[in-house]
């Protein structure tokens, strides 16, 4: 596109399209609005064997009255299965929890404004600073009750008080999505879809 300055005197533009010409193409000028950050996380590994579940809460259902579920949880039939990194990142916190677990942050690969969140992991096999590939063992499940297990599969977008937990389908590869919505249509008491919603303040 040709910047309006540059522009000879034989080709004469209306005012207001000179205007539109110029905000369009950035010519000579400065932006007041920041840019959008549109990169975004991929998940492509289901951070459990799904065939081994027990139940699976979906994103969004409804936890106790006022609080709804920020997570994929998943509950499996042992407490000795290993939880992997659904995508790429670097771990850039570990957390302890009460209930003598942790919960593993991973900022993703080329994707600064977005934090995945493993939690209910023990006997962490990563540290902190630590590049993750897809895939990858982070620890054990979590105990639930005895002879079960549990994890929480969670993706922020923003920090601090503006964060915002989004359905981790959203990010979800074709094969992730349809590995884990087979694996919950064995729940059918849990509802049609594993999103009731698409965020929930965490």
């Amino acid at each position: 596109m040709i910047c309006p300055d540059r522009w000879s005197s034989r080709h004469v533009l209306p005012a207001f399209l000179v205007s539109l010409v110029a905000t369009l193409a950035g010519c000579g000028g400065s932006s007041t609005t920041p840019p959008i950050d549109d990169r975004v996380p991929v998940l492509s590994v289901p951070i459990v064997d799904l065939a081994l579940l027990t139940d699976f809460l979906p994103f969004g259902i409804s936890l106790s009255p006022g609080r709804l579920n920020p997570t994929f949880e998943l509950r499996t039939a042992g407490d000795t299965v290993s939880v992997r990194a659904a995508g790429p990142g670097t771990v850039i916190n570990i957390l302890g929890n009460p209930e003598a677990d942790a919960e593993i942050h991973v900022r993703p690969t080329d994707a600064p404004d977005y934090l995945i969140i493993y939690d209910h992991i023990v006997s962490p096999q990563i540290g902190i600073g630590q590049s993750v590939t897809a895939g990858q063992v982070l620890g054990r499940i979590g105990p639930w009750v005895p002879g079960m297990g549990r994890t929480e599969l969670q993706v922020n977008h923003g920090s601090g008080q503006s964060a915002v937990a989004l359905c981790p389908r959203n990010f979800g590869t074709a094969a992730f999505n349809a590995a884990h919505d087979a694996a919950f249509g064995r729940f059918p008491a849990r509802g049609a879809s594993v999103c009731v919603t698409n965020s929930v303040q965490p």
